[in-house]
C-alpha cells in the first residue's frame, strides 16, 4: 500500500510529500520486519507497476500479435527493478543494526542501484526519487549541482529521516529525534534556498532564433494504417507553412510516413514550395543508410529546397520497442513492437548537429539518460527531443516523460525544445522553466524564440556524476568515523 501511495509522487500528480512519506514510512516499518527482502520487494513492485502500468498499452494496439508480451510488460520489467532494489535494502539492512548507519546506507545502496540499471542493465532511468520535485522549478535546481542520482539520494535521505525521526520519538529518545528532524529541515530549507537563489540569478534570456513546434496528435493505430500515410504528411506539411520567416520547424519521431530514401525528390518538391528561405526543417523519418544498408531511427534535417543537411542515427534504442534484446543468442519469435521492418539499428555516436544552432539532438527516451547525448567535448546551444508518446495513449507516460526530459535542461544549463507527435510538446529554458507548450489531445503549432543557454557550464556538465560518488564516499567516511568513536566509547 506505502508503494501504491509513493506514486502519487510522480507526474502528472507530482504530489511530492506522497513519496516522502511512503518511503520514510517503509524505512520506519523495516525496524519490525523480519523478511526484509520479502517487505522491500512488495513495496518497490507496488510502487513500479503503479508507475509504470503504461508499459502494457502499447501491445494493446496490435494485441493479436503482442499480447505474449503484456505479462511481461505489467509484472516482469517491475519485478525486475524492484529485485535490484529490494537487494540493496535487504544489504544496507545486514551490513548495520544501526539506527543512523541504515539511514544514511539504504539511501546510497538504492541510488547507487538506481544508476546500475539505468547505464548497465538494459537501461532504464525512469522512476528516480528526484522526479518527485518536477511540482515547481524552483525545487528541481539541485539537478545542476549533483544530477539526478546525487538528487535521488538526497530525496530518498529525507525520507529517512523522517523515518528515524519517528523511530527516535517511539524510543523516547527526544534528542536523537530533534537532531533528525533538524537536518531533515536543513535539507529541505537547502533545496528551497538554492532554487530560489538560482531562479532568481538567472532570468530567461532569448537568442534571435526563431522555432515552431508542429503536434499533429495522431493516434498510434492511424500512424500505422498506411492508407492514411499521405494525410498525415499533408496535414504536418500544412502546419509549416513559414509565413514569418521562422528558422525552424520542427516535427516529431518518425512524422515521415515512409523510409525517408524512398520519396527525397517528393519531399524537395513539397518543402520547396510552403518554406521561405532561410527555413530548415528538423524531422524524425526512418532511413536507411545507403553505404551499409542499416535501418535507423534517425533525425533528418532539410533546408527550404528539401535539401538533406544533416543527419542523427538513433543511439539508445527501446528494449523490445525497436529491437529485441538477446535476439543473436536466443530465438524470440516476435518482431519488435514499432517498427514492422525488423528491429532498429543502433547509430554510430551521440553528437551535437551544427544547423544555425548547435543542437544536441535526442530521440524518445534517448534525454532520459543524463550526459550520454551530450559528448564531453562538445557545445550545444539547444537540445532538441523527438518523440512519439501515442503509443502510451491517455496514461500518465506522456507527463512522465515530459518532466524526466525536462530535468536534463537544469542539470546542463541549456534550453530544451521537445516535439511530439501525441502527448506534450513544451519549450523549457535552461533553468527548466517552461517557455511554451501544446498540451496532451491537442493538434496545433506553437512560435517562440530559442531560450538562450547559461553563460557558464553548470557543475554537473563540468563534474558529471563525480558529486554523487563523492557523496557515497562522504556517506562512507562519516559511517567509519562514527564507527570509530562508538568504539571508544566502549
Amino acid at each position: 500500500m506505502a508503494g501504491a501511495i509513493g506514486a502519487l509522487g510522480f507526474a502528472p500528480l507530482n504530489f511530492f510529500p506522497a513519496f516522502l512519506a511512503s518511503f520514510g514510512w517503509f524505512f520506519y516499518q523495516l525496524s519490525n520486519s523480519r523478511k526484509i527482502f520479502l517487505h522491500s520487494f512488495v513495496f518497490f513492485m507496488a510502487l513500479h507497476v503503479c508507475c509504470l502500468y503504461w508499459l502494457a498499452y502499447p501491445l494493446t494496439i496490435d494485441l493479436a500479435r503482442h499480447w505474449i508480451l503484456i505479462p511481461f510488460a505489467v509484472a516482469a520489467v517491475p519485478a525486475y527493478f524492484s529485485c535490484q532494489l529490494a537487494f540493496a535494502t535487504w544489504l544496507a539492512e545486514k551490513i548495520s543494526a544501526d539506527i543512523v548507519e541504515k539511514m544514511l546506507l539504504l539511501p546510497s545502496f538504492c541510488s547507487v542501484a538506481m544508476y546500475f540499471y539505468g547505464h548497465f542493465s538494459l537501461g532504464f532511468p525512469w522512476i528516480l526519487p528526484a522526479y518527485i520535485w518536477n511540482c515547481d522549478e524552483i525545487f528541481l535546481q539541485p539537478l545542476s549541482l549533483v544530477g539526478v542520482y546525487g538528487f535521488s539520494l538526497i530525496t530518498m535521505l529525507m525520507c529517512c529521516l523522517g523515518g528515524v525521526f519517528f523511530l527516535f520519538l517511539r524510543r523516547r529518545d527526544k534528542k536523537n529525534a530533534i537532531i533528525s528532524a533538524s537536518v531533515l529541515a536543513f535539507l529541505f530549507i537547502f533545496v528551497i534556498s538554492f532554487g530560489i537563489l538560482r531562479i532568481n540569478s538567472n532570468e530567461t534570456q532569448f537568442t534571435s532564433q526563431r522555432c515552431r513546434l508542429v503536434q499533429c496528435n495522431l493516434a498510434q493505430r492511424d500512424k500505422n494504417d498506411r492508407s492514411q500515410a499521405e494525410q498525415h504528411f499533408w496535414k504536418h506539411l500544412g502546419c509549416s507553412i513559414s509565413a514569418d520567416n521562422l528558422d525552424f520547424v520542427i516535427w516529431p519521431e518518425a512524422s515521415l510516413p515512409y523510409l525517408y530514401n524512398e520519396r527525397q525528390e517528393d519531399l524537395k518538391n513539397c518543402f520547396r514550395s510552403v518554406l521561405t528561405p532561410g527555413t530548415r526543417v528538423i524531422l524524425g523519418a526512418v532511413r536507411e543508410d545507403l553505404g551499409t544498408g542499416k535501418i535507423h531511427n534517425s533525425v533528418v534535417v532539410l533546408d527550404h529546397l528539401g535539401e538533406n543537411i544533416a543527419n542523427y542515427d538513433k543511439v539508445h534504442l527501446v528494449p523490445f520497442g525497436e529491437y529485441i534484446p538477446f535476439r543473436n543468442f536466443i530465438f524470440l519469435p516476435f518482431r519488435s513492437i514499432a517498427n514492422d521492418i525488423g528491429d532498429f539499428d543502433v547509430g554510430e555516436a551521440p553528437r551535437v548537429l551544427d544547423v544555425g544552432l548547435k543542437v544536441a539532438m535526442t530521440v524518445c527516451y534517448e534525454a532520459v539518460f543524463p550526459l550520454d547525448f551530450l559528448p564531453r567535448n562538445e557545445i550545444a546551444d539547444v537540445i532538441i527531443n523527438l518523440t512519439n508518446d501515442a503509443w502510451f495513449g491517455p496514461t500518465s507516460e506522456p507527463y512522465q516523460h515530459l518532466q524526466i526530459v525536462r530535468a536534463r535542461s537544469v542539470e546542463l544549463g541549456i534550453p530544451l525544445m521537445r516535439c511530439t507527435n501525441y502527448g506534450i510538446s513544451a519549450v523549457f529554458d535552461p533553468c527548466g522553466r517552461e517557455i511554451c507548450r501544446i498540451p496532451l489531445g491537442t493538434s496545433g503549432v506553437v512560435d517562440f524564440r530559442v531560450p538562450q543557454k547559461l553563460p557558464n557550464e553548470t557543475p554537473y556538465r563540468k563534474y558529471g556524476d563525480r558529486f554523487f560518488l563523492m557523496m557515497i564516499l562522504i556517506i562512507s567516511g562519516i559511517i567509519f568515523i562514527k564507527r570509530a568513536l562508538d568504539e571508544k566509547k566502549i
